[in-house]
């Protein structure tokens, strides 16, 4: 193994402990967020189903469809 070799190596394990510990901060932050009971775009009910299923949820269905368009 030359030091390229090592060099690509080292920087693999490097970006793959960068993203798990960007996904488990994220993943702690929404299990502490509480999820609304009304969608803040539209003042809707949040269905509770939902409120379980995605813990944090801040939008509706159809608001969070147009939210992750970049939309909203």
């Amino acid at each position: 193994m030359d030091a390229f070799d090592k060099a690509s190596e080292l920087e693999t394990k490097q970006r793959e402990m960068a993203i798990a510990s960007c996904l488990s901060s994220h993943k702690n932050q929404t299990m502490e967020k509480q999820s609304a009971e009304e969608c803040l775009e539209c003042d809707k009910a949040i269905p509770k189903a939902r409120q379980e299923a995605v813990k944090g949820c801040q939008y509706c269905v159809a608001c969070q469809e147009l939210a992750d368009k970049g939309v909203l």
